[in-house]
Parts: structure tokens; sequence; C-alpha cells
């Protein structure tokens, strides 16, 4: 039987150790590189490609406020229709003052906090999503939900002269984490209506290219959806002024919304990992 020279032995092993090391290296800088390229390019070019869905989205949304919002303003008491059972609008007319906005927010810790908005906005993002199954009509019914809840809630601040107060606490997190949720259910809404309309291509293969788009849409909310969770956890429920909290709101929205209509103008770099979406 040959025997390798002991020196060359722990050559070979050595190599090894470096060629294990190497390996594993790539992959994760690959990995790196490919999720870098998708938030950096391929997500904003899919946005703006399906664009129109999120259009959809906001006009169903726009629609359920508006209309909450009027009828509350009109009718107080339907405050209670819109509003869910278990928030407490049962305050006397002066018994609402701009604390009771936020004081119970701040005794609640912030680090569960945040998990649990996180989880809670996520949750409603995928339950958006997965009801595009249903032909979109499950995805409208999420928007026109949360679309009429929050006009009732503004109505009936509103009412009680607290509607800066409101649209203080709601603005910081609240524009960046309703546009996430309409994104999510742009996602649905292609879903579902690759489905019902196919147009030129098999049923299957068109549910199969909208479905690929549908799920990348939706996780590139994810990241919207966690810096939402922390503004609501930690900005929204503090002694910030109200003026810099709707300051911090609205150039959040803006920083998102030139990253998704300006990210990925430049050309793809061939030769570095891509995530290739296929053409409808």
């Amino acid at each position: 039987m040959y025997k390798i020279d002991p020196n060359t032995q722990n050559r070979i092993n050595q190599l090894a150790i470096s060629a294990h090391g190497l390996l594993y290296r790539r992959k994760s800088v690959r990995s790196f590189q490919v999720i870098l390229t998708f938030f950096r390019d391929t997500y904003p070019r899919l946005f703006r490609r399906l664009w129109p869905y999120t259009a959809l989205a906001t006009a169903v949304f726009t629609i359920g406020f508006i209309g909450a919002y009027i009828s509350t303003v009109l009718t107080p008491s339907n405050a209670y229709i819109f509003v869910p059972g278990q928030l407490d609008l049962t305050e006397n007319e002066s018994g609402i003052s701009s604390k009771d906005i936020s004081e119970r927010f701040r005794r609640i810790p912030k680090p569960p906090m945040a998990a649990g908005i996180m989880a809670n906005n996520i949750s409603v993002a995928f339950r958006a999503f997965a009801l595009g199954i249903t032909a979109g009509i499950g995805t409208c019914y999420i928007i026109l939900f949360n679309a009429m809840m929050i006009g009732g809630f503004a109505a009936h601040f509103s009412n009680h002269g607290l509607a800066y107060e409101f649209w203080s606490f709601i603005i910081p997190h609240g524009m960046l984490e309703i546009f996430a949720i309409l994104v999510a259910a742009a996602a649905g809404l292609k879903l579902g209506l690759s489905l019902v309309i196919p147009g030129q291509l098999k049923r299957s293969i068109s549910l199969r290219h909208g479905a690929r788009d549908s799920v990348l849409l939706l996780i590139g909310t994810i990241p919207m959806f966690v810096v939402a969770g922390l503004v609501e956890s930690v900005i929204t429920p503090s002694y910030i002024p109200g003026k810099i909290k709707i300051a911090l709101g609205v150039t959040l929205a803006i920083l998102t919304v030139s990253y998704l209509m300006l990210g990925g103008q430049k050309p793809m770099d061939r030769s570095g990992p891509t995530v290739n979406l296929p053409e409808n």
C-alpha cells in the first residue's frame, strides 16, 4: 500500500481547508450580490412594469377611505361601523385629548411592540396577496376594510377637533406602511388577473408567470414593513413634535417612491448574478 508523505498529506489538508473556505465564501458573496441586484435593479423595474396594479389598488383604497370619511363626518355614529368593535370610541365628547392617541402606546415596551407591528402588517400584506387567487375580490375586500377603518378613524378624531393630532400620529409610519400594503395588494391583483385574464397565453402559463412576478413584488415590500414597524414603535408614540413626525413620514414616502421610479435605470451587468423575470 502506497503511503503518502506526511508533509504532502498536510499540504493536501491545508489546500482542502482553503478550498472549502473559498467555496463557501464565494457562495456567501454571490448570495449577497443576488440580493443586492434584486433590490437595486430588478425590484424597481418590476414595480414599474406592474404599476397599473398598484394604481388599481390605490384607487380602491382611495374610494374606501373617502367614502368612510365623508360618511362619518356627516353622521358621527358611523364611526362604530367602520372602526373595529374592540377599539374604544365611547369617550364622551370632551373626554378625548391629544394625549389619548399615543399614551396607551407609550406603555408598551418598544421591542415587543415593533415585532408585533411588523408581524401584523406583514400578515395583512400576505392576506391581501393570497386572496388574489379569488380573482382579486378578496384582495379588494382587504383594501376596502383597511381604507374604511382609517377613514372612519380620521373622521372620528376630526369631529373631535383632533385632526392634526391624529395625522401626526398616523403619517410618520402610515404613509410607508399603507403604500407597502397597497403594493402587496397589487401583487395579489396581478396573481388573480393572471388567472382570470390570461390574454394570449395558456391559463397555466399566465398563472405561472403572474405568480412569479407577484411573489417577487410581495417580497420587495418586506423592508418597507420593517422600516414602518420601527418608526411606528419608536418615533410615532414619542414626544417628538408632530410637525417633525409628519416631515419624517413624508420624507420616507418620497424616498421610497423615488427609489422605485428611478432605481435600476442603468443597463444590467450580465457578468454578475441577476434575477430574471419572464415577460408576460
